[in-house]
């Protein structure tokens, strides 16, 4: 693995050989990030100080592109090394906040033009929607947030980084599948399975025009979840909106409540988004499961992967 820094005024400079590293791979938000150590000269000082950028190799191919972070360097009986934290490009579009503007008719070319475009991101394919109308950007909200709002209500849509820093919104992204069996050499799992939190059915009403929509979590009604949540949405919002409403908040609830963490030694290739075949696991886990972050890590005792899943 070679890790590079770009500057401020385009010049990439690479780093000494990488003692050690770690790679979270999350595809949206929380976003991506990383951290790394390597051997340290006084030269680099003023490269330092003018790092923006940070990309890692691995046999010629981008591993992980983002933002510098921060970037330290510690001087004791190891000699002096230098230790660069940072973030994967998603937080260009969070840590800039939007101006407050309200669409007649917002389409997705022109949110990505005015929200993401700016920041240099590269879009590499979306799903153009229906316009929305009287689509609003709040005062205070994020680059990011006008986005995901509008791709998500909108279009069912999550934005999607990949590890080379790109944007994809598509509603069918290409997913890999990969296995997790008995021969996978797993040093650690954990499991859980939380239903407190979890709709089993999201109730959207559209006050002013008397209309009401139900929008049920199937897979969670038959294992006998009860819980109801009521959204109100903007007049005249149209069921397509309403039910994409529902159908998010559902999703955003179901985030984190039926998980497996699994640690493997070596290299692991997989992705957020990707579906895994688990079976043959100690603790009797087994059927498929959809990848939501991969972290890597090489370090004194070698390489890892730490994969979390969620329940399909």
């Amino acid at each position: 693995m070679k890790g590079y820094l770009t500057t401020c005024d385009g010049a990439q400079f690479e780093l000494p050989t990488l003692l050690r590293w770690e790679f979270s791979y999350t595809g949206s938000v929380p976003c991506d990030s990383f951290t790394l150590k390597c051997a340290y000269e006084p030269a680099m000082v003023e490269t330092l100080r003018r790092a923006v950028r940070f990309t890692a190799r691995e046999d010629g191919a981008v591993e992980f592109a983002g933002v510098v972070d921060e970037c330290g360097v510690t001087c004791d009986e190891k000699g002096l090394q230098l230790e660069v934290s940072g973030r994967g490009m998603a937080a260009l579009l969070l840590d800039n906040e939007a101006e407050s503007v309200s669409y007649q008719w917002a389409t997705m070319e022109e949110i990505l033009k005015n929200h993401v475009a700016p920041y240099g991101i590269v879009c590499t394919g979306y799903d153009a929607v229906t316009a929305a109308a009287r689509y609003r950007v709040a005062n205070g909200s994020s680059q990011w947030k006008a986005l995901n709002d509008f791709a998500s209500l909108h279009g069912g849509i999550a934005p999607y980084f990949d590890k080379t820093g790109a944007l994809e919104v598509k509603k069918n992204r290409k997913a890999a599948r990969v296995s997790i069996d008995a021969k996978t050499p797993v040093t650690a799992l954990a499991y859980c399975d939380k239903r407190y939190g979890v709709i089993a059915e999201a109730l959207v009403v559209d006050s002013k025009a008397g209309v009401k929509q139900s929008v049920k979590n199937e897979a969670f009604c038959a294992r006998g979840g009860t819980s109801r949540r009521v959204f109100y949405v903007p007049a005249r919002s149209g069921t397509q909106a309403m039910r994409y409403t529902g159908e998010y908040q559902i999703a955003k609830s179901k985030e984190g409540a039926e998980t497996l963490r699994v640690t493997i030694a070596g290299r692991f290739s997989a992705a957020p988004g990707d579906i895994a075949a688990v079976s043959g696991t100690k603790i009797g886990i087994a059927g498929n499961f959809r990848v939501i972050e991969c972290v890597r890590r090489f370090g004194e005792s070698g390489e890892a992967c730490e994969v979390t899943m969620q329940r399909e």
